[in-house]
């Protein structure tokens, strides 16, 4: 499909195949270093029409207001955005991988996240171009701040595969992103 940049909440959800345009989304995971588990989110039902459990955070880019213009959010501040309002976590957000990892080595308070991955999404109803990102926080306590979010479950990924094939209330890209 055609590549149209960031999409409104409204058009993304529609029911449906968004065969014709591509958007842009961001996916990523959440890692707790301290405990080795990743976290997933459910989803709020009221949203989404039923409560299904997803990566840690996603949400498609939208655009940002700038200097009296809209421009289009990039992975890295969609990210940062999605984590705030979702799970209520301030992420940093690397664009180099070793300073990423520098960072990794002695995380403290402060949630950082790494972009390491662009790829086409396509299914019979989607159709995204994903950024895929990597969160990691030493933070266990989250905060839903706005509502999309009703839910985070900590999980190894043992756990979490056990999970996924005990359970079918999940969102398709779920398991992609592990």
């Amino acid at each position: 499909g055609t590549i149209i940049g960031p999409i409104s909440n409204f058009h993304a959800h529609l029911p449906g195949p968004k065969q014709a345009l591509t958007h842009y989304a961001t996916w990523s995971m959440v890692f707790q270093p301290a405990s080795g588990k990743y976290g997933i989110q459910l989803k709020n039902p009221a949203k989404y029409g039923v409560s299904k459990w997803d990566m840690g955070v996603a949400g498609h880019n939208p655009y940002i207001l700038e200097d009296s213009s809209y421009r289009p959010a990039n992975f890295a501040e969609n990210l940062a955005k999605e984590a705030y309002e979702e799970i209520g976590l301030n992420v940093k957000v690397y664009d180099n991988l070793d300073e990423f990892l520098e960072a990794s080595k002695v995380l403290k308070d402060q949630a950082i996240a790494f972009m390491f991955e662009n790829f086409h999404y396509k299914t019979e109803i989607a159709n995204e171009f994903i950024g895929l990102g990597i969160i990691l926080t030493p933070i266990v306590k989250l905060e839903f701040k706005d509502k999309e979010v009703i839910d985070f479950k900590w999980l190894t990924l043992k756990e979490l595969q056990g999970f996924l094939n005990s359970h079918n209330q999940y969102c398709a890209p779920l398991p992609l992103a592990f």
